[in-house]
């Protein structure tokens, strides 16, 4: 799951280093409010799951974000 988040995340940022399961969403990857929701539209359209910003400020890593949607794909 992590692996296939990270390549999701690549269609919406070019970070200067390699994205790790510690890396922070908005600050460590600098993703704007609007590629967020592409994003998160892009998770329910491939995995079935709605993010809402609370789950963005409850999982505020990649690795965390990764192991949340792993736990809820229906």
């Amino acid at each position: 799951m992590f692996e296939k988040l990270v390549d999701m995340f690549l269609n919406y940022v070019e970070p200067d280093e390699e994205i790790t399961p510690d890396t922070r969403i908005k600050s460590g990857l600098g993703m704007s409010s609007f590629d967020l929701i592409c994003f998160a539209d892009d998770i329910n359209i491939t995995f079935g799951v709605k993010l809402t910003a609370e789950d963005f400020r409850n999982n505020r890593t990649v690795g965390a974000l990764a192991e949340f949607i792993e736990k809820n794909i229906k």
